[in-house]
């Protein structure tokens, strides 16, 4: 059975931190995770960026920094967002998001943070979201981030391919959790 979950909130509206929480979660009981999420980076209390964290195994790469602190082939710019890219990241990150997806099953809880306005474009994290979505067959659970105004975006990417779907708000952490419990109980029961 496969169930998608999508975390929403505004900007700055802890919807990677409740991501973070919930991996924590899973991993002290035993469930696989598995995807990427996107925890911010800072200098002197204020957010440069972002970085890339594999969950599976703890490492981090450059996502985003903030335009005027790269520099280089290795970094893209996208209209007027603040932020420049990290190419090698992206293709790290779709890489990942792919590997992720052809090992889906009961045990895994896959993360797809932050699913924004650049994968709307189809750029960014798409390539390895559309690829989960095609592999929802496989079971699981997938969990979604975005801002609220995109996530009918997330809902046309995975319609007609979990079995259920359910989009709650960042803030209300033990209803994600409970959420993924319910999905994971004859797992956790073994």
């Amino acid at each position: 059975m496969s169930t998608v979950i999508i975390i929403h909130g505004p900007i700055r509206g802890g919807k990677t931190e409740a991501c973070l929480e919930i991996m924590r979660r899973a991993c002290s009981v035993g469930i696989r995770t598995l995807g990427v999420l996107s925890p911010r980076v800072f200098s002197e209390g204020e957010t440069i960026g972002y970085d890339l964290l594999d969950p599976e195994t703890g490492e981090t790469f450059p996502l985003a920094r903030l335009r005027e602190l790269v520099d280089g082939p290795d970094w893209q710019l996208h209209g007027n967002l603040i932020y420049a890219f990290s190419l090698p990241t992206f293709k790290r990150a779709n890489g990942l998001l792919s590997a992720s997806a052809e090992a889906m099953g009961s045990d895994a809880l896959l993360f797809v943070d932050e699913y924004g306005r650049l994968e709307k474009a189809h750029l960014g994290l798409y390539s390895g979201s559309k690829d989960v979505s095609m592999r929802l067959d496989l079971g699981g659970v997938v969990v979604f981030s975005c801002r609220t105004d995109v996530v009918d975006t997330v809902e046309e990417l995975v319609q007609e391919r979990a079995e259920s779907m359910h989009t709650v708000e960042s803030k209300d952490l033990e209803a994600i959790w409970g959420l993924i419990l319910e999905s994971f109980k004859p797992e956790l029961q073994n």
